[in-house]
């Protein structure tokens, strides 16, 4: 199981078989629950994470007490690479959402196989390079785009996570509490239930408890795009 799921992750998508089997040796794996704290932010990195199953909110805690969410990881997915193969130090707040499975890798360990096969490092680059993209789009969107279309792109990429085409008349169930989706979006929760009702009075959507049936899939991918303005 653990294998099949370090595979599913774009860290060790290309990762060669046998250096995949020294990774499944060297992680410990544990039950996380929610509302733990996987790391805090300012502390040592001492292992790299790997969500197995569950969900994880990254966060950091800005001067005047809010918190502005990074990410939130849906497993199976790696995150904190930046910390480990860098300072050493996690830049966010790491708390489970949605009790799970994890697995951590000793950050020593996994630097001495990079140094014995620095092949394995080029595998990896990619993985690092998806999280800046991740990040530099978190910092347009909280700049440049409005409280409707940040609403709109996660809407968007909830569909497309089902696994479901966007189109008119389509259902999707909101993958999490109502006050992180607001906090992914950069808002207060209740911003986002007026940004709910603003978009169903432009007929783009219906909202009823935690399902959204999308009423104008055009318009509202041209608004997750900023082209409605």
């Amino acid at each position: 199981m653990l294998e099949a799921s370090l595979r599913r992750m774009p860290l060790f998508a290309t990762v060669p078989p046998p250096v995949l089997v020294e990774l499944v040796e060297l992680a410990a794996v544990r039950n996380v629950r929610t509302g733990q704290v996987v790391f805090h932010e300012g502390d040592e990195a001492k292992t790299l994470p790997l969500l197995l199953s569950g969900q994880i909110k990254l966060a950091r805690t800005t001067a005047d007490g809010r918190e502005q969410v990074l990410h939130l990881v849906r497993a199976p997915a790696s995150f904190a690479e930046a910390a480990v193969f860098g300072p050493g130090v996690y830049p966010a707040t790491a708390e489970v959402t949605r009790g799970g499975v994890l697995a951590e890798i000793p950050r020593a360990d996994l630097l001495a196989l990079l140094r014995r096969r620095p092949e394995v490092a080029l595998a990896m680059l990619a993985s690092v390079s998806v999280w800046l993209r991740r990040l530099v789009d978190l910092v347009e969107g909280l700049s440049l785009r409005t409280v409707e279309e940040r609403v709109a792109g996660y809407l968007v990429s909830a569909v497309a996570r089902s696994g479901c085409a966007l189109e008119s008349g389509i259902r999707v169930r909101l993958e999490d509490p109502k006050r992180l989706i607001a906090a992914s979006c950069g808002t207060a929760p209740e911003v986002l239930s007026r940004t709910f009702r603003k978009l169903e009075a432009r007929q783009l959507l219906c909202v009823e408890g935690a399902e959204v049936t999308i009423l104008d899939a055009p318009g509202l991918l041209r608004l997750a795009r900023g082209e409605s303005r």
